[in-house]
């Protein structure tokens, strides 16, 4: 798994929302106390405004917390008075292999292993000692053999086609 892929997982988000949140909230409240304190030492008689206006708007941040939506569960169990349907037993279904427009060079299939490996540009252009700009105008007579639009339908379309394990 890569490093940034983490960081994709619903709960993880929610939970790095939160923890932002909360330490936005801490944050703001040593400002709020800072400024008070402020004002009382140079003698204003109207501190007690700041930390109002200090507790009013971290309301706002717990609320918006709140509106955070929660990670789907992954598992769904069926209530028990529900029926369970059977599908009919028969012959398993035939996968529909995909044939590429054109085939693919040698050099496109390497580019495709490395993108099917989740490696960006960069890394695919370091690993095969080339400019970045090649790497992309492999990725483009893939795109256009496959007939994808994307770096993810390029790979689930070579695998349809039975180029990536």
């Amino acid at each position: 798994m890569r490093v940034t892929a983490w960081l994709r997982l619903p709960s993880i988000r929610r939970r790095l929302s939160i923890a932002a949140v909360l330490v936005g909230c801490f944050v703001w409240a040593i400002v709020i106390v800072g400024l008070s304190f402020a004002m009382v030492e140079h003698g204003s008689g109207q501190w007690w405004v700041i930390p109002i206006f200090g507790a009013f708007v971290l309301a706002i941040a717990v609320l918006a917390v709140r509106w955070v939506p929660a990670a789907p569960s992954r598992a769904y169990a069926a209530p028990a008075d529900l029926p369970v349907l059977v599908a009919a037993q028969g012959p398993p279904p035939v996968a529909v292999q995909r044939k590429p427009a054109e085939t693919l060079s040698s050099r496109e299939l390497e580019v495709l292993h490395h993108l099917a490996a989740g490696h960006t540009n960069a890394e695919i252009a370091k690993m095969l000692f080339v400019a970045p700009g090649t790497v992309k105008a492999h990725l483009n007579h893939i795109f256009r053999k496959l007939e994808a639009a994307s770096r993810l339908q390029a790979v689930a379309h070579a695998r349809e086609a039975g180029l990536l394990d």
